[in-house]
């Protein structure tokens, strides 16, 4: 609907212009949003004032030209209203929302994505990025979500998007992770031998070395370092990246490509990149960076913590463009640092031409974001085109007491953990239903309970409350007729308040897919399906001694109408997000 009053406010310039009432040589960008107080009308535009500055005329001069020459050939205003400053509040005639629902069901499964189907944009998405020295930890759980939400919200805006995982497969992490698995490899051949400090004790690790003893035999039991470490660190890998590729895959999240950062090095664009700033002259060499002498530095920062690999080298100008200090890229033993891959991968990203490079980052990476915007302007790229969305941890609570371990298994908390307790939907829903840099608690105990106190529980069930109406009436006798037999004399019946507003809301779902993915902001749909379900229920309750199932046919067909198409507005817009949009739950206990 909105973009039919936007339709008819175009049309109605144009016919002023050839007119000459308005000059219109610049037609600045306006608004048609619903206003939040109902009595106003179902739209309302701000074009008038928008155009008096160039018009040169009193915007309720301009906004009452438009009401007297408005163009509106299906004749579906019934008044628009000149409010304030220049206001026009438009409101639409009952037919208008009636037909939402034949709009709604004529587009099925594709309601709410935009059109055309492609914008042309191209996107990269990152996310998850977990190291690739054991699972994916409850530490991942909330920006691997919303990575995925992200990513379908800018398909259903029309972009084509490309969904990534950048692979830490390069340095101490790695070789550490190598080392104990060949640790553990000499343990099943019953040598005695002790992991070191920041080894990896986790079961997993005795797993793979299993897995490479069964495949190899007694191989790498007696060769050198430098033979057996590259083999063990690239099982250590494979067999990371295998249990993480299924974990996501029980969470519904796939990747199109996982990009490998040794894979920068042994190409030689890591280095490189180094050669393209001092071309650049973008560095400098020097035992600190200029201007930090007086920096005082946390006792728990990194930067604290490895002073003494810090002893100078190459530094780039970072501060020059919004960051903090100059950062470091290759030390002074010519070795690069974890920011020069990091610069040279996001470089990458660049050269394989997206329109818009969306980072989904812990908000522990704050830090980092600035440095890496600053080293792509200084590659003279357009560091506008870098997006970066950082979430915040959840604390996962049980009995009121934080969770760290797994019951099952005793080592840290893992997705793959919170999905076998929870589910897959309920964990997607409770991660997507805040903004991204907001914290909160992942209340196990609640989430499992089946009651309208579970806001999974009662998201899911408007859905499903849908589909049992629809059900009851096919086995009363008087099935849906579906859209081939709805008549506009069925969907005339519908001329209750509510039947109306769920109507008009209906029809918003792809204004909010396409501002909550332009904004990357999942939860305005879930919002959005929160008010309407809500809407539904209380609708629902109110009008049982007016049933959606009656003796009135034509009546009964007109709500089984907003009924179908409500259910595929949910269905529509759960998949969006990726959440399962369930055929029958039962009825919470408080509830007949």
């Amino acid at each position: 609907m909105r973009q039919k009053v936007r339709a008819l406010i175009n049309d109605t310039l144009t016919a002023l212009k050839n007119a000459g009432t308005l000059k219109l040589e610049l037609v600045p960008g306006y608004t048609v949003e619903a206003p939040k107080n109902p009595a106003h009308g179902d739209w309302s535009v701000n074009v008038a004032m928008m155009l008096t500055k160039a018009e040169g005329k009193p915007p309720r001069d301009i906004a009452q030209a438009i009401v007297k020459g408005l163009v509106d050939p299906q004749g579906i205003v019934t008044k628009v209203d000149v409010a304030g400053p220049g206001f026009l509040n438009f409101t639409l005639k009952e037919q208008v929302h009636q037909q939402v629902a034949r709009e709604v069901l004529q587009a099925g499964e594709t309601f709410g994505h935009q059109a055309p189907k492609s914008t042309g944009k191209r996107v990269l998405v990152e996310f998850v990025s977990a190291n690739p020295t054991g699972p994916v930890h409850i530490g991942h759980a909330r920006g691997a979500f919303m990575g995925d939400a992200v990513a379908r919200l800018l398909e259903a805006a029309g972009h084509d998007v490309t969904r990534e995982f950048y692979i830490n497969d390069y340095g101490k992490q790695v070789e550490t992770l190598g080392r104990t698995v060949h640790k553990r490899y000499r343990q099943l051949f019953g040598q005695q031998v002790e992991l070191g400090e920041g080894e990896y004790p986790a079961e997993y690790v005795i797993d793979i070395a299993k897995d490479w003893k069964e495949a190899v035999g007694d191989k790498y039991l007696h060769l050198p370092e430098s033979e057996w470490l590259p083999e063990a660190m690239a099982v250590g890998i494979r067999e990371n990246l295998k249990a993480i590729r299924a974990t996501l895959q029980q969470a519904n999240i796939r990747h199109d490509v996982f990009f490998s950062e040794a894979s920068l090095h042994t190409s030689g664009k890591v280095l490189a990149i180094v050669d393209e700033y001092k071309r650049r002259g973008a560095t400098y060499e020097a035992a600190e960076a200029e201007r930090t002498g007086e920096k005082v530095r946390h006792e728990d920062s990194k930067a604290a913590q490895y002073t003494d690999r810090q002893r100078g080298g190459t530094f780039l100008r970072t501060s020059q463009h919004g960051d903090d200090e100059d950062r470091i890229i290759l030390r002074h033993d010519g070795t690069p640092v974890y920011l020069t891959a990091d610069l040279a991968y996001h470089q990458e990203k660049y050269n394989r031409g997206f329109d818009r490079i969306i980072d989904v980052f812990g908000a522990d990476h704050a830090g980092h974001t600035p440095r890496i915007s600053a080293g792509m302007t200084l590659l003279g790229l357009d560091a506008k085109k870098l997006e970066f969305l950082l979430v915040q941890l959840v604390r996962i609570t049980r009995g009121g007491e934080e969770v760290k371990v797994s019951k099952r298994k005793g080592t840290v908390f893992e997705l793959e953990d919170l999905i076998h307790e929870a589910g897959a939907d309920v964990c997607r829903f409770l991660f997507l239903v805040k903004t991204a840099n907001s914290r909160f608690d992942f209340d196990l105990d609640l989430v499992k309970k089946q009651s309208k106190d579970n806001p999974v529980f009662y998201f899911q069930y408007g859905h499903a409350r849908c589909a049992s109406i629809l059900k009851k009436a096919a086995e009363k006798g008087t099935p849906f007729v579906g859209l081939e037999g709805l008549t506009p004399a069925h969907l005339a019946r519908l001329t209750l308040p509510e039947e109306l507003s769920m109507l008009k809301k209906m029809s918003q779902l792809p204004d909010v897919v396409a501002s909550a993915a332009e904004r990357l902001e999942p939860h305005h749909v879930l919002y959005f399906c929160q008010e309407l379900i809500t809407d539904f229920h209380s609708y629902y309750t109110k009008y049982k001694t007016d049933p959606i199932i009656s003796g009135d046919s034509e009546k009964t067909q007109g709500r089984l109408g907003l009924v179908a198409a409500l259910k595929q507005t949910l269905r529509s817009a759960f998949a969006l997000l990726g959440i399962q949009a369930p055929e029958y739950m039962e009825a919470p206990p408080d509830e007949e």
